[in-house]
Parts: structure tokens; C-alpha cells; sequence
């Protein structure tokens, strides 16, 4: 068994998502003026381009993937206006 971690450095290591699930959109915004910006599933918020340069893929595919998956399994999307 690996040794329990004693400081929030070693508990922040303990945490680090794998790379499939840091990849997965988590949000986006969508401001007034200005590209959509995402939010990855560590909380970075990046461009559609930024996004495709990091991970080699178009969140907005993902995105809709997302949606549509929770459609059929009967979940209400939320949209926040800020």
C-alpha cells in the first residue's frame, strides 16, 4: 500500500485526472463578443483552437456528443446566464 500523503503537494499529485478525462469538455462560454472559450476537464479554459492545438481534437464535436448522450438518457442540460 503507497504511503498516505502528509503535505497539499502530495495530495495534489495523488488527484491528476487521466489524459482521456482532462480532455473532455466540461463547459464552455459563450461571450457577447469574442470566440467560445471551453473548459477542459481540469478547469483550463482555452479557444476552440487552443483546445485542438492541446488535444488534437474539436470540442465542439465533443460537446455535442455530450448533449445528445444526455438527451437520450433523459437529463436536463443547464445553461447559466452571467
Amino acid at each position: 500500500m503507497p504511503p498516505i500523503p502528509k503535505t497539499e503537494k502530495e495530495w495534489l499529485e495523488c488527484l491528476t485526472l487521466p489524459e482521456y478525462l482532462q480532455m473532455i469538455p466540461t463547459g464552455q462560454i459563450r461571450p457577447i463578443v469574442g470566440p467560445v472559450i471551453w473548459i477542459d476537464g481540469n478547469g483550463n479554459k482555452l479557444t476552440t483552437a487552443g483546445y485542438i492545438e492541446k488535444y488534437g481534437i474539436d470540442p465542439q464535436q465533443v460537446w455535442d456528443a455530450i448533449k445528445e448522450y444526455r438527451k437520450q438518457h433523459g437529463k436536463k442540460d443547464k445553461i447559466a446566464y452571467l
